[in-house]
């Protein structure tokens, strides 16, 4: 079952939302999560029973409009009054990457202009945000999982995925829609975690994803213990991550799930999400090609291997363990600092 804390804020955005409204027209909610990926997320236990990674299934289920005609033209508004025009080219309009736990309206106009259609709905606050990009797989949103301290992880600035060029090749994955995607959600940092001395990835020295884009690479040892094996790279890392003008940034490896999720690890931690949410996070990965199953076992060692630093909470430890291994505080500070302020994204956008 679902945690009542997790039932709580579902309700509280209903309300809100129903606040907001001058009508009594009931509101839609709108769930991204597939029903096999509900059923993990509702208990994470379950995931490798339901998903193998041995197929494209991280992908979220679309919010669908009906009923329109090509040549019409939507135009979708959240919340916060964010606007987003869209082309209709069919009978029916798929929007995919809303944000978590935030209300949207629309309408469809004609090509006079007229309103022609009009609604209104509310997305789940379940987290994860899973990313639907064209070309490449197991992507979401580090943001969206609830904190220690009742707050919620911000959303649109740290995003996780599989690689974006084939190994050991400059071939880009990525389609043309998929790297409009990333554009759109305002990537401006790659950070590459795959090999170098072998050519893992591929000998590329720019991102795939635009000549604009930041690439880094910060090459992390394969072969298990990812956490431990890699630590001497994380002030490098952190370096990146402690600076905010690279946001919203882009991290991956090769599927990005051991050498992506032992960083995951790391930074949800420091983020004060909760244990069964590292799990969550984690697992999620096998609903996406990954060419095979990925346990539990990885985040039980992480979490004994960080039990010989000193801290009361978890994320006291893993802040001990980066000091420890040469990461700067200040770059520590600054990333929790992005990743929590909710003033943050609105102070930069106005800049």
């Amino acid at each position: 079952m679902l945690s009542h804390i997790k039932r709580l804020s579902v309700i509280v955005l209903i309300l809100c939302l129903l606040v907001s409204c001058s009508t009594n027209k009931e509101i839609e909610i709108y769930n991204p999560h597939t029903i096999d990926q509900a059923k993990a997320l509702e208990d994470w236990k379950l995931t490798t029973l339901i998903a193998k990674g041995d197929q494209e299934k991280s992908r979220p289920v679309p919010y669908v409009i009906d009923g329109v005609s090509s040549g019409d033209k939507l135009v979708l508004v959240s919340g916060s009054g964010e606007e987003r025009e869209i082309e209709v080219k069919g009978e029916s309009v798929e929007i995919y990457n809303l944000l978590l736990g935030t209300s949207y309206s629309w309408r469809v106009l004609d090509n006079s202009g007229k309103i022609i259609k009009e609604g209104t709905f509310l997305v789940s606050s379940e987290p994860p945000r899973n990313i639907y990009v064209d070309g490449i797989t197991n992507v979401r949103d580090l943001g969206g999982w609830k904190r220690d301290n009742g707050e919620v992880v911000r959303q649109r600035l740290v995003y996780r995925s599989a690689r974006l060029n084939e190994n050991e090749s400059d071939e880009v994955l990525l389609s043309d829609e998929g790297r409009k995607t990333l554009l759109s959600l305002g990537i401006k940092s790659e950070i590459d975690l795959r090999k170098t001395v072998d050519n893992e990835n591929g000998g590329i020295t720019a991102s795939p994803i635009g000549e604009d884009v930041n690439y880094y690479s910060i090459p992390f040892e394969t072969g298990g213990g990812y956490l431990q094996k890699n630590l001497s790279s994380f002030p490098s890392l952190f370096s990146i991550l402690g600076n905010a003008e690279n946001y919203p940034l882009l991290f991956h490896c090769s599927i990005g799930t051991d050498r992506t999720g032992a960083v995951s690890f790391v930074l949800l931690s420091l983020l004060g999400v909760t244990e069964d949410d590292l799990y969550r996070d984690y697992l999620f990965s096998n609903f996406g090609y990954i060419e095979g199953i990925r346990r539990k076992s990885a985040i039980d060692d992480y979490l004994m291997y960080i039990e010989r630093y000193q801290g009361e909470t978890r994320k006291d430890k893993v802040y001990s363990m980066l000091i420890e291994n040469g990461v700067e505080k200040k770059d520590i500070d600054s990333f929790i600092f992005i990743m929590t302020d909710n003033d943050y994204l609105t102070r930069r956008e106005n800049k």
